[in-house]
């Protein structure tokens, strides 16, 4: 299974936990986990299903290459991390 993180920054907003799902792509890793917290989907794509511009995730601490369709493989035991990318100078 698949663990999936989410920064303290995002829970502030939408109290979420670390969780244990299904899923070969980040696509399907995020499906299997708004299933249980559906409210943080919104904080993290886009309608339409892109990552939004403001968002980043890494898959076993590599960014993720495709933002639009989430097609990026997820290793069976990998862990996805969830967070606000920054900016600034």
């Amino acid at each position: 299974m698949v663990t999936v993180h989410v920064t303290p920054n995002l829970q502030r907003h939408v109290a979420t936990e670390t969780a244990l799902v299904h899923g070969r792509t980040v696509a399907e890793v995020l499906q299997d986990y708004f299933r249980q917290w559906p409210a943080l989907r919104g904080y993290v794509l886009q309608d339409a299903g892109a990552l939004r511009t403001h968002m980043t995730i890494f898959v076993d601490g590599l960014a993720i290459r495709d933002r639009e369709k989430l097609s990026d493989a997820v290793p069976v035991d990998g862990e996805v991390y969830i967070m606000q990318a920054l900016s600034g100078g």
